[in-house]
Formats: structure tokens, C-alpha cells, sequence
């Protein structure tokens, strides 16, 4: 990296949660930069002395009452950056001129696999050469980092929010040009990119709902001179021109922006949902996701922690307790199997075993090309008896939400619930429990799940699973077995999507018209000419129906308020209803399909 030229850094924060590093490292790199240390006395086993005693290499700082901040020697450097790349890593230990603990990972010119495709028969060879460079600034330590190498730092170290918090904090909140958002329901992600610089309500950003997770903006006047302008995600990207012997000072510069609070009032609606970072808190909600893990609860979900360009061919493997097949998609039971093939015991995984596993996104050429704690890749909300409101692990991150927004929601959504008492369901399949029993027990109804009101050529569009006419409007019933947060967030979209179509477009209405007289002649379809629906939700759960909102995760209570809003925009009555369950379910590992080609052991690349 040539400084002198504006070449760009990114900066990212790491070792959140640990017993040793809580919330300790800033790394930068090409696209990262991570941490700082607080007590580093845990691990450096005996390295230092406790404060005050002879050959002490701490100090107290600005950084808070007896914060340690630490003057490395040499011998400690290393050891920094041993303890921040993992264990299995293959870089070369080299030595810079500054005395910078540096570590380089290069690897052999060889033919891409395109070339005997197309049987081109030049001389045609590809390599690859990246670096990572452990600095020192502001009594922290900062790791760069060059090419593809990245994943080979300990996942668990990073700061996931230093990036985005810093540029909060140094951009103009007018001057915003692009933005990530993650919804945690779902985990689906949207970046919106705008021409022109513009302030957060220009992007659409739903801060009740979703969390922000990166964003690019022009850099306040008080900080022009660090930095032209910055992008933020976990990683904090800068494009800056400082010589050489200049970078820690600027690396320290920009640990001083990432400590200040001006994003709190910058943007206040980035600020509903929050990370947690109290260590005793993460390890009571480490304790409940390892408990999960153990009895494969239902609301565990396994995904790929960052964007994921579907363009691009990629198979994803495992490592951790052997060698793995190549997979197709991302799953649990990919994953729990995978376990159990190398000899482990799903039940017996542990907070450190989820940590150590990966999950290895892998190229055409069999080249890893990200790599993922197990950790990291799992999402899942839960609650604890002795903390108020709700927790949700997304891209190994605890979110919090407010307190006075979390009661604001429940407040909102209460007369949205009708106490409505629905047939218990007590068929094995949704499609079964609609026709067998909510048929039944609304007269005059007709199914229509599985059917499609969208014009010839585009995306299906269900209208409902059940309609039937009350008073004067057409109630279109939607229902969902179960609450897991992904699918009640489709449900309550499906339900907004069906209603724009019907509103929109005659050719969808007519087409709904004939779809309930193929199945009831005498059935009344003057609400759709009309324009008059109502739109009901049916939620099948084995929770109390007198929870109402709290019988559903956290994220689809948002989901569902946000469907409640645009329908009641468009002068749609909307309710939502709870059905007890009296079905029990097994839960069993799907089957799959031989693979011919296995994955290098240990997500290593061969």
C-alpha cells in the first residue's frame, strides 16, 4: 500500500465477547481495520506486571479510569499478532522495515480453468500475493491487511461496529451516497446507491426494522484533513495521503472518531437496534445459543454472514472436524451432518467448537474465497429471565432493542390482534389445514391457496389462502404454520404484494374473480369490483393465543407493523389472528444427493 498515492484503508474493530480481548482490537486492512487492547494481563501470561509494579509496560491513558494502554516491545508485538490470526493460518512470518509484525501468503502462477475450456492454447497463468501488516498506534494495535487475506484473522476478534460508527460519526448526514442494510428477520440485504449525495431518508431506510450496516458519505470539515471520504461497514474504507511513518498517527486519529457520540444525534434512527457488549451478558446469550445448538432448535438459522453476488458460482464446504463435500447452498443440516460424519456430537458443540468450525465459501477453482466462523453464520433471537427486552444474533453480532421502542411496538400492534377463537390445526400440512378446517369453519368460503392472480409471464402472486365475503368486503386470509421469523416476514409481504396487484391491476382482479366461481358459482364477487378487501393473518402456533404480538419473534412484530402501516395507507383493514397447533412434528435430516468432489480438509486451499 503506497500511502503517498491516496491508496484507501479499511478499518475494522475486533474481539468483541471474549474473556480475553473483550473489545479490544481495531484491525484496518485493504478492506479492514480492527481493535484495541484493554487488559491484555489474560493472555500475555506474565508478559506484563500488574500496574504500578517494576518492568510494567502499561500506563493509564485517556482511554478511562485504569484502562491499561500498553507500550510493546518487540517480543509483544508478535505475540499480538499471533493471538489475533487463526490458528490454522499458512502465512509467511516476514520482517518490515518499520520492525511491524508482517505476514505475506502468496501462491503459485497457474492455468484458471476457463483456459482448457476454451482450449486456449497461450501461455495464460494467474497468482495470487496478499499481506498482513500488524501497526501500532494510540496504545492499540492495528492489523492491515492486502488481497484475500482478511479471513485469516480470528473472526471472533472483530469490532463489527467500528466501521460504520466511525463514518456516522465523520460524514455530513447530508451527504450520504450509498448504503447496506441487513433486515435480522430475514437477513436479507439491500444496498441502495444514489447519484447524487443526499440525507438517509432518500435511501429508505427503515430504521424500526432494519440495521445498517454499511454506509459511504462525504467526511465532515473537521476531518477533511484525515481523509477525503469514508465508507463504513465492519470495515471502515478511507482514502487518505499520508506517507509511511505517518500511519499510526492517522490510525489513532480515526480511533478518536470512532469514540465520539455524534452519531447518536446524526442519526437517530440507526440507533433502535444495538449491538450488545456487556461481557456477562454475551456469555448468558452464548449459554442460550449453545443450548439451541444442542437440541437443533427450530429457530436456528444458517446463512452466509455478508453479500453474496449469485452471479458468481460458488459451492460452500465445512471444516473443523475433517474433511467436507462440496454443498450446493447453506444449511444446518449440512452442517449438524457434517459434525456427526467427523465423529462429534451435536449435542455436546460448544460456544468454542462453533467458533472454530467454518463454513468456507468456495470458488469454480476450489479456491476458498471467504471464510466464516460457524458462529458468525448462525442467526437467532431469544429472550433471558433477568434482562428486559430482546435479543437477536445476526453476523456474530447480539442486537438489543430499546426498551421504549419495543414497548411502543407492543402498544401498536395489541388492537391489531383479534381474539378470534380458529380451529386448532390438526392436519400434518398448511395446504390440508386450510382446505380441512378453516374452510369449514367459515361458511361460504373458498380455498385459494397455491393459486396465482399475476398476468401471464411474471412472478406468481397468491391472492390468499382462504377468502371468503363479511358485510361488504372480501376478507383475504393468509396463513403460516409456525413462527419462525423469516417465514412470518414473507407472509406478512405476501399479504401487501397480493393487495397492490388486486389494486393495481384489473387484469389481476379479474383473474381473482375467476378463480372463486371455478370454485364457488354463487360466490359473491362484487367487493373486488369494488376495491373493497380486508386482509387477515393466521398464525399456527403452539404458544398461548392470549399473547398475542408476544407470541411472535421480535423481528416479525416489526415486519408485521411495517405490512399494518402500507395496507391501512391504502384504506385496507387488517387483523391478525392465532390458531393453536395439536400437531407434533419430528424434525429429521433431509436427504442429499451424492458428491463426486470434496472440499480440502479443514476449509484449507490445496
Amino acid at each position: 500500500m503506497r500511502m503517498t498515492r491516496g491508496r484507501g484503508i479499511d478499518v475494522r474493530g475486533v474481539e468483541r465477547g471474549r474473556s480475553h480481548l473483550a473489545d479490544d482490537w481495531l484491525v484496518v486492512d485493504r478492506r479492514r481495520l480492527v481493535c484495541p487492547v484493554h487488559d491484555s494481563s489474560r493472555w500475555t501470561k506474565g508478559l506484563w506486571r500488574t500496574p504500578g509494579s517494576r518492568n510494567n509496560h502499561s500506563r493509564k491513558g485517556k482511554y478511562g479510569q485504569g484502562a491499561l494502554v500498553f507500550d510493546l516491545p518487540s517480543q509483544v508485538r508478535l505475540r499480538v499478532a499471533y493471538r489475533a490470526l487463526k490458528s490454522d493460518h499458512d502465512l509467511k512470518e516476514v520482517t518490515a522495515t518499520d520492525g511491524w509484525p508482517t505476514y505475506l501468503e502468496s501462491r503459485d502462477l497457474r492455468e484458471p480453468w476457463w483456459q482448457s475450456y476454451f482450449g486456449i492454447t497461450d501461455a495464460v497463468r494467474q497468482g495470487f500475493a496478499g499481506a498482513v501488516v500488524f501497526v501500532e498506534a494510540a496504545g492499540r494495535t492495528f492489523a492491515l491487511t492486502f488481497g484475500h487475506t482478511a479471513h485469516n484473522l480470528r473472526d471472533e476478534a472483530y469490532e463489527y461496529d467500528f466501521g460504520l460508527r466511525t463514518t456516522l460519526n465523520a460524514v455530513e448526514p447530508g451527504e450520504i451516497r450509498n448504503t447496506d442494510e441487513l433486515d435480522p428477520s430475514t437477513s436479507r440485504r439491500r444496498r441502495t446507491q444514489l447519484p447524487e449525495h443526499a440525507d438517509l431518508t432518500y435511501f429508505d431506510f427503515d430504521g424500526d426494522s432494519s440495521v445498517l450496516r454499511s454506509l459511504t458519505g462525504a467526511i465532515r470539515p473537521e476531518y477533511r484533513a484525515l481523509f477525503s471520504h469514508a465508507t463504513g461497514a465492519s470495515n471502515l474504507r478511507v482514502s487518505a495521503k499520508q506517507a509511511r511513518s505517518e500511519l499510526p498517527a492517522l490510525l489513532g486519529s480515526i480511533y478518536e472518531v470512532y469514540r465520539k457520540t455524534t452519531y447518536t444525534t446524526a442519526f437517530p434512527d440507526a440507533n433502535n437496534i444495538q449491538p450488545v457488549r456487556d461481557p456477562l451478558l454475551l456469555n448468558k446469550l452464548n449459554g442460550k445459543l449453545v443450548g439451541s445448538v444442542a437440541t437443533r432448535d427450530d429457530a436456528l438459522v444458517l446463512t452466509i454472514p455478508e453479500l453474496v453476488s449469485f452471479q458468481d458460482d460458488f459451492e460452500v464446504s465445512f471444516a473443523g472436524v475433517g474433511r467436507s463435500e462440496l454443498y450446493s447452498d447453506v444449511s444446518l443440516d449440512g452442517y449438524f451432518g457434517y459434525v456427526t460424519a467427523g465423529g462429534a456430537v451435536v449435542a455436546e458443540l460448544s460456544l468454542d467448537d462453533l467458533r472454530r468450525h467454518k463454513l468456507n465459501v468456495v470458488d469454480t477453482n476450489q479456491v476458498t474465497r471467504a471464510t466464516y466462523s460457524i458462529y458468525r453464520s448462525l442467526v437467532f433471537e431469544t429472550t433471558l429471565d433477568d434482562q428486559k427486552g430482546t435479543f437477536h444474533l445476526s453476523e456474530g453480532t447480539w442486537y438489543r432493542v430499546a426498551d421504549d421502542y419495543l414497548a411502543a411496538l407492543t402498544e401498536y400492534l395489541k388492537p391489531v390482534f383479534a381474539a378470534v377463537r380458529l380451529p386448532a390445526r390438526t392436519t400434518a400440512s398448511e395446504y390440508a389445514y386450510n382446505d380441512g378446517q378453516l374452510v369449514a369453519h367459515w361458511p361460504g368460503s373458498v380455498l385459494l391457496d397455491k393459486s396465482n392472480t399475476s398476468p401471464k409471464g411474471q412472478t406468481a402472486v397468491e391472492p390468499c389462502d382462504v377468502a371468503r365475503v363479511e358485510g361488504d368486503g372480501l376478507v383475504l386470509t393468509h396463513v403460516k404454520l409456525g413462527v419462525k421469523a423469516s417465514d412470518l416476514s414473507h407472509l406478512f409481504s405476501q399479504g401487501v404484494t397480493s393487495i397492490e396487484l388486486l389494486a393495481g391491476d384489473p387484469n389481476a382482479r379479474e383473474q381473482l374473480k375467476k378463480l372463486i366461481r371455478e370454485r364457488d358459482a354463487e360466490f359473491d364477487v362484487t367487493p373486488i369490483d369494488a376495491l373493497n378487501f380486508r386482509v387477515e393473518y393466521v398464525i399456527v402456533t403452539k404458544k398461548d393465543a392470549g399473547l398475542g404480538p408476544a407470541a411472535l419473534p421480535l423481528f416479525s412484530r416489526i415486519s408485521l407493523r411495517r405490512a399494518h402501516r402500507t395496507l391501512t395507507n391504502m384504506r385496507v383493514p387488517v387483523r391478525a389472528m392465532l390458531a393453536g397447533d395439536e400437531v407434533e412434528v419430528t424434525t429429521k435430516a433431509k436427504r442429499r444427493k451424492p458428491r463426486t468432489r470434496s472440499a480440502p480438509a479443514d476449509g484449507a486451499d490445496k
